[in-house]
């Protein structure tokens, strides 16, 4: 039987990182240093038993180092692999720490059906109970299954799959900490080497890439904003000074600013920055009032403020039509 032929890109983070000592499970950043290139394949010999790896070069650094530059360089690395024909899907190291954020803007920008699987590591290379080796095999056997195709990023994480739409960040340090808090896990790649998919997404990109940015050169400007008792509209006027585009608000329980904050929203929208409104809260729906429609602010359905900011910046690309965007979050 043929293996399957996967695209690896390492774009650094825990996985590849190395700690001052076993130890070392807190504060590996700080050594600034990495497996030597090449290296986390060569030490997991077993990948060779369900697809054949293709490393692809690129730049390795932690996942807070990211900027929307490098989202656009990665999606149209990754839109190169699957544009082959010898290659049936990409799997991609990368930093915990905004995983998630790049998974979803990958989701939204990567030319489906061929599966492209994030994966991680919650401690570095050289730490004691490094489950990184395990989490790189997981993701590729995940991304060799034919069942992955059609759903859209994946994210792989401690025998665990997730879309990458859903699933978040929930705990600093625990190698579980990955989860999908409204919808739950898509399936998992469990200890006898099957992957067992339970549902499949609905919110995916049926043909085409929802969102073409293979042109682009930079995205729109959109900050997030969170709300906390007694905030006032500073932080909110000086993001629209500074030239956003697009307003993310994590506001109180189901999407609630502060007065203070609402007036600010006001001013904004008047300055023609498109406004959505998202909830601090972690996971559930944020629903459009009535007063919210006739404003003119766009609502984040269950997506989490920085989740909200991947969609917003993206639907800025396509549109300042504010019912349109409200599709938009609406539909994916």
């Amino acid at each position: 039987m043929t293996r399957p032929h996967l695209a690896l890109v390492c774009a650094g983070g825990t996985i590849d990182a190395l700690g001052a000592s076993r130890l070392d499970l807190a504060w590996y950043t700080e050594t600034e240093r990495r497996l030597p290139a090449g290296e986390i394949v060569a030490a997991v010999p077993e990948l060779s038993q369900f697809a054949e790896i293709e490393q692809v070069p690129f730049e390795r650094r932690p996942s807070y180092a990211f900027a929307p530059s490098d989202w656009l360089t990665l999606a149209r690395t990754v839109n190169g692999l699957l544009a082959r024909s010898d290659v049936d899907g990409v799997v991609i190291t990368h930093g915990t720490n905004t995983l998630e954020e790049t998974a979803y803007f990958l989701h939204l920008t990567t030319v489906p059906p061929k599966p492209v699987v994030l994966v991680g590591a919650m401690r570095p290379a050289n730490g004691l109970g490094s489950e990184g080796q395990l989490n790189l095999l997981r993701a590729v056997q995940v991304a060799a299954d034919p069942a992955a195709r059609g759903l859209g990023a994946l994210v792989a994480m401690n025998d665990t799959v997730h879309s990458a739409r859903d699933v978040t960040k929930s705990h600093t340090f625990r190698p579980d900490t990955f989860r999908s808090p409204d919808a739950g896990p898509v399936g998992a790649a469990d200890a006898d080497g099957r992957v067992v998919f339970y549902h499949r997404p609905v919110r995916v990109p049926a043909e085409g890439a929802l969102f073409a940015v293979d042109r682009l050169t930079e995205l729109p400007r959109v900050d997030v904003v969170l709300s906390y008792l007694g905030a006032d509209g500073i932080l909110i006027d000086a993001a629209v000074a500074a030239g956003c585009k697009g307003l993310v608000s994590a506001g109180t329980g189901a999407g609630r600013p502060t007065a203070g904050e609402q007036a600010a929203l006001d001013r904004a929208l008047q300055a023609g920055v498109v406004v959505c409104q998202a909830s601090r809260v972690g996971s559930g729906r944020v629903p459009r009032s009535p007063k919210m429609a006739a404003r003119g602010i766009v609502t984040a359905d269950n997506l989490q403020p920085w989740k909200a900011r991947v969609l917003l910046l993206l639907a800025l690309t396509k549109t300042f039509d504010t019912e349109a965007v409200q599709e938009m979050f609406d539909r994916l």
